[in-house]
């Protein structure tokens, strides 16, 4: 799929059964880009794509489950999507069910169950050197945003030191 398509080219091949434009155009009503965030449409998106094997649409609903974002929020539901992404090894996905353990978000709460999830995450190179209690672990506000921010710093280190090594050429 081509990732310049307009959300009305996103939206026509959605229509049409494609399963990455489905979740697309769902991400898209979620996170509002170039339109206002819309989480009916959203839902309506990631449930069709989840329903196809999406593992990235079951994310996307478990954090509006997680987090009542157009939905009532329903810890059990939330689970059961980060579950499925999870298992298809999402790491944002282990994240939250670490919190939903940890803080005991609609089930009883797990120390173990949160360690091995952290654990689960500790074992990705990116992760590997961002160790922390488990409070301090999973009190990140958002996960995937300080994820973002960590990698973005790292290639920032890295350009200027190749303009300090090289130049700016």
């Amino acid at each position: 799929m081509d990732n310049n398509l307009n959300l009305e080219e996103l939206e026509n091949l959605a229509n049409s059964g494609d399963v990455g434009a489905i979740f697309e155009v769902g991400k898209i009503y979620f996170e509002g880009n170039g339109v206002e965030t819309n989480y009916g449409k959203a839902k309506y998106y990631l449930e069709v794509a989840s329903e196809r094997g999406s593992q990235k649409a079951n994310y996307y609903l478990g954090k509006m489950y997680y987090n009542g974002l157009g939905v009532a929020t329903d810890y059990g539901k939330a689970k059961y999507y980060f579950e499925k992404s999870s298992e298809a090894n999402n790491v944002f996905s282990t994240y939250y069910l670490g919190k939903i353990y940890y803080w005991g978000d609609g089930v009883e709460k797990n120390v173990e169950k949160a360690t091995e999830c952290k654990n689960v995450i500790l074992s990705q190179p990116l992760y590997t050197n961002q160790n922390a209690e488990l409070d301090t672990f999973y009190s990140i506000p958002d996960f995937e945003k300080s994820t973002v921010n960590f990698v973005n710093d790292i290639q920032l280190k890295v350009i200027n030191e190749y303009k300090s090594l090289y130049g700016n050429d």
